[in-house]
């Protein structure tokens, strides 16, 4: 091992280990654990009465198992074992049109209304994006709607770690991408998706008083820690 540090190349082996462990080891930590209730909360105004929804990299279902209460919906991902958490999780529910692996070649041809992209484009490495753009695109009917949520001008370098055993550093929750609302719009026109909306929240704002603090702060000109960009299939 170097005594210097050097960032850490994140191969899809890499990849594959690092989410393997969250999803067989801490699935609590997962994002839409935590705020699963107030992204739908805040975005359930683009869903169409009667919509499918998809959410696309699912995790262990805590978003899917908001969303079934209310629609039909399915869930999709790219590790096994959170793919399996969901399924056990939702089964029996009338309204899940099913839990599916990304690169199993038997996910149903399924297309749309809505799709959500939780927490998802910060981790995309650049070999990634136009694979997870043509994904994106397969799932949604012409004219639906994508809904993605990002951190808002994360600070990449604050939450880099070390490993004392490779020498390496990274980021803790492999973010390899920091947006800007400008910058989320742009990266998703890019990517094929017209602008429906863009705005900025706090997840974690609960009570009244925080929720209005949250809409206040672009204001007067202070950052809220979430960015929601609201975009739409062409056709």
């Amino acid at each position: 091992m170097s005594d210097s540090a050097s960032p850490l190349e994140w191969s899809d082996e890499v990849l594959a280990r690092f989410w393997r462990y969250y999803a067989e080891q801490r699935q609590e930590d997962y994002f839409t654990r935590f705020f699963g209730d107030r992204i739908l909360a805040l975005t359930r105004r683009f869903i169409p009465v009667g919509a499918k929804v998809c959410d696309f990299g699912c995790g262990a279902g805590f978003l899917l198992e908001k969303l079934v209460v209310r629609y039909e919906a399915a869930g999709c991902d790219y590790t096994p074992a959170n793919v399996d958490v969901a399924r056990k999780r939702l089964a029996g529910n009338t309204n899940l049109l099913g839990v599916y692996a990304l690169d199993d070649p038997l996910l149903p041809k399924e297309r749309f209304d809505v799709l959500y992209l939780v927490e998802t484009v910060e981790h995309l490495l650049d070999r990634h994006v136009d694979d997870t753009a043509h994904r994106l695109h397969a799932l949604l009917k012409p004219g639906g709607i994508l809904i993605a949520t990002t951190p808002n001008e994360e600070d990449l370098q604050a939450a880099t770690v070390f490993c004392p055993c490779c020498g390496h550093t990274f980021h803790r929750w492999q973010h390899v991408r920091s947006f800007s609302m400008q910058s989320l719009a742009e990266f998703m026109g890019r990517a094929g998706f017209s602008i429906v909306e863009t705005f900025t929240t706090d997840f974690a704002a609960r009570s009244v008083a925080q929720k209005i603090k949250s809409k206040l702060r672009p204001v007067v000109g202070r950052k809220n820690p979430h960015l929601v960009f609201v975009g739409r299939e062409p056709g």
